[in-house]
């Protein structure tokens, strides 16, 4: 139970490193920020609803959000326009001169600051529960913790790389030692993604687009509500854990493609960390590049699902479970 306790620990501080990866459905998707913040700049939109948990939104002069905001454990900062309501849970509002909220505009455990200039077209209350303004008539689109914003600084590409690559770097340490700490378990999940990458990816893609609007919907109307938060803690958990598997397969087929004699910790840390690399830079390109870390995060999650977080071998259609891969030292690891 102790190293359940410390792996699951290890898993949770990984998801704030995984890179930026944005999971689009449609041309008016919402969004939903997890442990990061947002910022819409002069001139920029965002159609669809905002969801952020534990971030600050800010919102410049400018901009527009065709949509309802919600935000839980941050602040926000309206300079823009607000085409719907803005509601907060455990933090204060801003409403600058340029605001203008065509909604209501809430704030349950906080403050609400409104300079004389700022248009509210509905009620302005504090101290009451949230109503639902979301419908999830879309599946809204998915967002990690984002590199800090530099646009001030000259030196922003430099240390948005540094950035990028240290928490490349945090990432893969994290992979060694949970495949140190439950390298079975690791195993079996690589091995389902391997066996079964198209079963896997439409479980882990199914589990996206259904799953998460599910959990926030029960965490919005039941405010806080401990099924939605540990439905979420796993939902995070695994996603994780899944990357993590992805990276040790791909580690695996190095260590066999160029003869080295790896223990599977070792492999796990050099996948993921050439993964994450690869795959956090093509996450980068506009409009396309989110599609590569979504299928991979999709494959991931649905490896985890099928083997029950690694404690079982998933058996195919013809009930044997698959042959253990024959790899030059990189299956390696201790009992």
């Amino acid at each position: 139970m102790k190293k359940l306790s410390i792996v699951l620990s290890l898993v949770l501080l990984a998801s704030l490193m995984l890179p930026s990866v944005a999971f689009a459905a449609g041309p008016n998707d919402g969004r939903i920020v997890m442990g990061g913040s947002f910022n819409l700049a002069t001139g920029q939109s965002l159609d669809g609803d905002l969801v952020v948990f534990g971030g600050d939104v800010t919102l410049q002069t400018g901009s527009t959000v065709n949509g309802n905001i919600l935000v839980m454990g941050g602040n926000v900062a309206v300079a823009g326009e607000v085409n719907g309501d803005v509601s907060l849970l455990g933090g204060n509002i801003r409403l600058d001169n340029s605001a203008y909220v065509h909604g209501n505009v809430t704030s349950v455990g906080g403050n609400i600051t409104r300079t004389p200039g700022a248009r509210v077209d509905g009620q302005v209350t504090t101290g009451q529960g949230i109503s639902l303004p979301f419908t999830f008539g879309v599946s809204p689109s998915i967002i990690a913790p984002e590199i800090p914003n530099f646009a001030a600084s000259r030196f922003a590409p430099i240390l948005g790389f540094i950035w990028f690559a240290f928490r490349t770097l945090i990432l893969a340490a994290l992979a060694v030692l949970l495949t140190l700490f439950w390298p079975n378990p690791a195993i079996r999940t690589a091995n389902a993604v391997v066996s079964q990458p198209a079963a896997s990816g439409g479980l882990g893609l199914l589990t996206y687009v259904v799953g998460v609007p599910a959990l926030l919907l029960i965490m919005i109307t039941i405010i806080l509500s401990p099924l939605s938060l540990l439905g979420l803690l796993i939902l995070v958990a695994a996603s994780v854990f899944g990357w993590i598997a992805v990276g040790l397969e791909l580690g695996r087929r190095m260590a066999e493609a160029f003869k080295w004699d790896l223990h599977t910790a070792a492999a796990a840390g050099i996948g993921v960390f050439l993964m994450t690399f690869v795959v956090g830079g093509i996450g980068l390109i506009p409009c396309v590049g989110w599609v590569v870390p979504f299928l991979v995060a999709c494959i991931g999650l649905g490896a985890v699902i099928l083997t029950r977080f690694g404690s079982r071998e998933y058996l195919p259609a013809g009930g044997e479970a698959p042959a253990a891969p024959s790899r030059s030292g990189a299956g390696k690891s201790k009992s």
